[in-house]
Parts: structure tokens; C-alpha cells; sequence
């Protein structure tokens, strides 16, 4: 069988490389590696805290789920706004993660 090859994902404003796992979320990758994203309900998509917005490659994932659709409807995310608790690895995604003021 083949090895996977590794995935690649790039978090702005740093522009930071990081590996990510296959069959991990996106906030899994950023917390293994030591980036911050927020996420008050723990990755279940309830809290819209780990919002981020895809620069790079949204044309490569799949439509929202149910739960982030939801989150998503409520809150007028533009298309590139999504969640990381709901979203997976993907190669070259460059991801931004909002600057956030000091009363999030």
C-alpha cells in the first residue's frame, strides 16, 4: 500500500508551515502545533470561536456540514469563513486567522 503523502497547511498572519495529520481538523493541526485559535465548546462547531478564513483552496473543500452551515447562516459568514472544528486537513491551504481584540 502507499504511504499518504504528507499534507501541507499554511496559518497567516505568521505564515507558518505546518504538517498536518490525515484525518485531522484543522484546529486539531493548529493546536498540535502550538498555534492559537480559540475554541470556547471544545471543537463541537457550537461556539463559532475558531472561525477563520481560507485564502487558499476553499475551491478544494467540501461543502459545509450541518453544523457549521447553521453556525454559518446565523452568523453571515462570507464563503471563505469557516470553521476549523469542522473542517480537515487538506494540502496547500493557506489559512488566516483573524486577529482578535482583546474582549473576544
Amino acid at each position: 500500500m502507499k504511504p499518504k503523502s504528507p499534507i501541507f497547511i499554511t496559518f497567516l498572519p505568521e505564515a507558518r508551515v505546518v504538517e498536518a495529520s490525515h484525518g485531522e481538523t484543522l484546529l486539531e493541526t493548529a493546536l498540535r502545533t502550538g498555534i492559537e485559535i480559540p475554541h470556547s465548546c471544545g471543537g463541537n462547531g457550537t461556539c463559532g470561536t475558531c472561525r477563520v478564513l481560507i485564502q487558499v483552496g476553499l475551491n478544494k473543500m467540501p461543502l459545509r456540514n450541518e453544523i457549521e452551515a447553521e453556525m454559518a447562516n446565523d452568523r453571515k459568514f462570507e464563503a471563505n469563513e469557516r470553521l476549523c472544528c469542522q473542517n480537515f486537513a487538506l494540502e496547500g491551504l493557506i489559512i488566516q486567522v483573524p486577529e482578535r481584540s482583546s474582549e473576544d
